[in-house]
């Protein structure tokens, strides 16, 4: 294994993770015969099979396996030690890869990010949008945004603000088909569900002082948060969305709050996590700050208390 190099256990950690040559091909920009060729070098290298392959996926065999817990550790601790060197300068400069839910990247993060780029020039920032949760250590993640649930012991969590959830629906479903005056109506309305997060289409309400919940079916059902708010605003239905982003939309008249005075929102925190040991790097800690005044209107709007369990919120 004398002649693997620091960048063949980065690509296996990477095929590993993405399960397919082609995905991890595309990620890095290169034709997927290139990573196959890699792959099979890596296993000639090691006298090994470390992969089995097929036309549509890629599973490991135990001693790739094997393989893949070592060349995480090495790759974490290259990571490690840039980070600690980086540490050493004061220049913001090189690439910070944030993990964000497409809902908060769409709404938050993506009309911001040119105000960074003045601030650091040399800083450069990969977005992965996905309402998936990431392994941060498997997939080269330095921060990855999440609402709604707490950060697990081993990472450095900053707290970006709160939210809660509320129901909204386009002004032209609205004049259409009325609104719904108690939560009783919502029977003869169509409302848009989401199968990403099952506890999203548990909405409670506050009836006559008596809290209550209904379990919607929705009529249209997505698995994006973002497409809910997507589907809300072309006049799908009625929709169970983010209150901050549902209050901006409000304001620039594209929804209309539907049920306000029964609605129990609840409190999700929002939270940017790294994992501990990369916090020191500046351009770590420079993208932290900048994230704190992009979710601004989280920490202005929201109440405080603690997160409510459950799924990813946002």
């Amino acid at each position: 294994m004398k002649n693997l190099s620091l960048d063949d256990f980065a690509l296996f950690v990477q095929v590993a993770a993405l399960q397919s040559l082609s995905a991890a091909a595309r990620e890095r920009n290169v034709a997927a015969s290139h990573v196959s060729r890699a792959l099979a070098r890596i296993e000639e290298a090691c006298d090994l099979r470390l992969a089995h392959r097929t036309t549509h996926n890629l599973s490991l065999t135990d001693e790739g396996e094997v393989f893949l817990e070592y060349a995480q550790r090495m790759v974490e601790e290259h990571r490690q030690l840039q980070a600690s060197l980086g540490s050493r300068s004061k220049a913001v400069s090189g690439t910070v890869h944030i993990s964000v839910s497409q809902l908060l990247a769409q709404y938050v993060l993506t009309s911001r990010f040119a105000a960074l780029r003045t601030l650091h020039p040399d800083l450069h920032v990969n977005l992965h949008i996905d309402d998936r949760l990431v392994s941060m250590a498997h997939e080269g993640i330095d921060i990855a945004v999440r609402a709604g649930i707490p950060p697990a012991d081993t990472l450095i969590a900053r707290s970006l603000g709160r939210h809660g959830r509320a129901l909204y629906a386009a002004p032209n479903y609205l004049r259409k088909h009325g609104t719904p005056r108690t939560p009783a109506d919502l029977a003869s309305h169509s409302l848009i569900g989401n199968t990403a997060v099952p506890a999203h289409n548990r909405w409670d309400f506050l009836v006559d002082g008596v809290r209550t919940a209904v379990d919607v079916r929705g009529q249209i059902c997505v698995n994006s948060s973002a497409a809910v708010v997507s589907l809300a605003l072309a006049g799908a239905g009625i929709a169970r969305i983010n209150d901050v982003v549902g209050r901006e939309l409000v304001r620039e008249g594209r929804l209309k709050p539907v049920l306000a005075r029964y609605g129990v929102p609840g409190e999700y925190a929002i939270y940017a996590a790294i994992l501990a040991g990369r916090h020191r790097a500046p351009k770590i800690r420079a993208t932290m700050d900048y994230l704190q005044t992009c979710f601004a209107a989280f920490i202005q709007t929201a109440p405080a208390g603690v997160p409510k369990k459950g799924g990813v919120s946002a």
